[in-house]
């Protein structure tokens, strides 16, 4: 009987893990890219960084982080074939890139929880700290693999930084939101264990 009901839980698990790692990728489609695929979804910013987190927090396998960062190198790839975006930014730092979001959702292990909690300050500190090196990381590379005057890499990080990083930062306060009404209603049950460090 027991093991039934484990086989049942972890069935369910399963299913749940499919259907949230659906939603991500679905969203990384929707919005990664210079040109989004829905006239609706054409300035929201790419979810991929968010997808990560999420992935890093609540589903924490391989396969997840695998199947978010081969989403995103063939919504790319496709843009760059099909869409007519340069493809300027495909060069050995490309590379490094896919490794830095792997280094996201490893990082993601040392936050408890998204949603918002006593421990909001410190995750969220945590969210800001990986969002930022992940930025600078990615942007270091792109100038040491390319032509790109190392001499303008500082007022290339200045201006951009700002731009950029609070983007990453705003798609982590709607997932926060999302995730705090969720656990507050509980309207999926799934997300609405706070992850230990332990797990």
């Amino acid at each position: 009987m027991n093991l039934l009901k484990i086989i049942k839980q972890d069935r369910t698990a399963s299913f749940r893990n499919i259907m949230a790692l659906v939603i991500i990728l679905t969203l990384i489609v929707l919005t990664r890219g210079h040109y989004n695929w829905l006239i609706f979804t054409y300035h929201l910013p790419d979810f991929t960084i968010a997808a990560l987190f999420i992935a890093g927090v609540y589903l924490r396998n391989f396969l997840s982080v695998f199947l978010i960062i081969l989403s995103a190198v063939i919504v790319d790839n496709y843009s760059i074939l099909y869409l007519g975006v340069e493809a300027n930014c495909i060069t050995p730092a490309y590379s490094l890139l896919l490794l830095t979001y792997f280094g996201i959702f490893y990082l993601s292990k040392y936050l408890t929880t998204l949603v918002i909690n006593k421990n909001f300050i410190r995750n969220f500190s945590l969210i800001i700290v990986i969002s930022s090196v992940q930025w600078f990381l990615a942007t270091l590379s792109y100038y040491l693999f390319t032509d790109s005057a190392l001499n303008k890499l500082g007022s290339y990080m200045l201006y951009w930084s700002v731009k950029e990083i609070p983007i990453t930062l705003s798609w982590m306060v709607i997932v926060m939101l999302v995730f705090t009404i969720n656990h507050n209603y509980s309207l999926v049950n799934y997300f609405y264990k706070n992850k230990s460090l332990s797990d």
